[in-house]
């Protein structure tokens, strides 16, 4: 039985989802265009030992994180076994799964963890997938993505298609066209922890856990994009200020990278580099609105290595741009608490940096931190 939680202990341990579970980073990696500046440090312990006020009463803010944390293990157990009973993708669909295969067991244990470590009693484990696709006997498979040639359908007659009516038509396609369909389905499923709803209760979290579970929350938007399904995003209204500039110094760069890049580049390599660059530009031009008068002046040109004449040069300077973007993005977000503008802005930009940088950086469980160990 898990013991109780004090409003001290609640603020020290079951923020350790941001100061010990997860640490700020700059990706791990020292980008080539480092304009990062570093993710969210551990909060102070705003607890008065002194204090005659602090009761062993959860407080009412940190009793709602415990329920925050709770339905987001649910949440990513349910994910994580859906897309693991997933069988017979190839290709680009395979690689896309298993990289979110990785982020979402990952963020199973990282939650697993600091719901331990605050003492919380941890929910059951659910065998049955989340969704509308069948798993059949419901049994979760310990294999890796793609290691079989049997999807979902092969179980259980029939599978869900993207429409997630079940459609025993599936059960004819051949094992890539049903591991394609059940991944599409399985972004469906995604993008249902970035709706507006969902933005806004996320806005609820306390400092401590926010940067944590919004990260994740950057994650499913990308993990829906990538699997076919591009999230409605409401209309850019934050972070803004300080913020939203300290941001825009990392895309400006961004921007003039990939201007060299699509440059030097040709054929499919050019128009990779172009696609990326037009939504660069337009996240530049909105976070200048957004930040206003604290937006620095751009400067008139940028430092860039060479060996951006061969085709290996030009992929990895494109992978240190857009390494630099997830890190910026989720500097403030501890400040973001109460602000749904702010966090449902800071959830797109992290969704569309990851996803905008997949063809050079893999999708991760906690874009923008870094987990000890990991």
């Amino acid at each position: 039985m898990a013991n109780a939680v004090t409003r001290r202990s609640v603020l020290a341990v079951i923020g350790v989802g941001l100061g010990a579970a997860l640490a700020g980073c700059d990706s791990g990696e020292e980008p080539t265009v480092s304009t990062a500046t570093p993710g969210p440090d551990q909060p102070e312990d705003p607890a008065d030992p002194s204090d005659p006020e602090e009761t062993d009463d959860p407080a009412p803010a940190t009793a709602a994180d415990s329920a925050a944390l709770v339905l987001a293990l649910e949440r990513t157990r349910a994910l994580a076994t859906r897309c693991q009973q997933i069988r017979g993708a190839t290709g680009g669909h395979l690689k896309t799964q298993q990289q979110v295969q990785e982020a979402l067991d990952l963020q199973a244990r990282v939650l697993t963890d600091v719901l331990e470590a605050g003492s919380v009693a941890l929910p059951e484990p659910s065998t049955a997938p989340t969704g509308d696709a069948s798993a059949g006997d419901g049994a979760a498979s310990t294999g890796a993505p793609g290691d079989q040639s049997t999807s979902t359908s092969d179980q259980s007659g029939a599978t869900a298609g993207p429409g997630g009516d079940g459609d025993t038509a599936t059960a004819t396609m051949p094992p890539a066209e049903r591991a394609a369909a059940d991944l599409r389905a399985l972004g469906k499923a995604c993008l249902e922890d970035v709706a507006p709803a969902a933005l806004t209760s996320l806005s609820e979290v306390s400092a401590e856990n926010l940067p944590m579970l919004l990260s994740i929350a950057g994650q499913r938007g990308a993990a829906a994009h990538l699997l076919g399904h591009q999230p409605r995003w409401e209309e850019l209204s934050g972070p803004t200020g300080d913020p939203a500039a300290a941001v825009l110094d990392a895309y400006r760069p961004a921007v003039y990278g990939f201007e060299v890049l699509a440059a030097r580049a040709s054929g499919d390599e050019r128009t990779a580099y172009e696609s990326v660059l037009t939504s660069l530009r337009a996240v530049t031009r909105q976070l200048t609105q957004l930040a206003g008068d604290a937006a620095s002046p751009a400067p008139l040109g940028y430092g860039l290595p060479g060996g951006t004449a061969g085709q290996e040069g030009r992929a990895a300077l494109a992978s240190d741009l857009l390494a630099v973007l997830p890190p910026t993005i989720m500097g403030p977000t501890a400040g973001f608490a109460g602000d749904p503008a702010s966090v449902a802005g800071a959830v797109r930009l992290l969704a569309e940096s990851v996803r905008l940088a997949q063809p050079w950086r893999p999708v991760t469980g906690f874009p923008g931190m870094q987990v000890p160990g990991a």
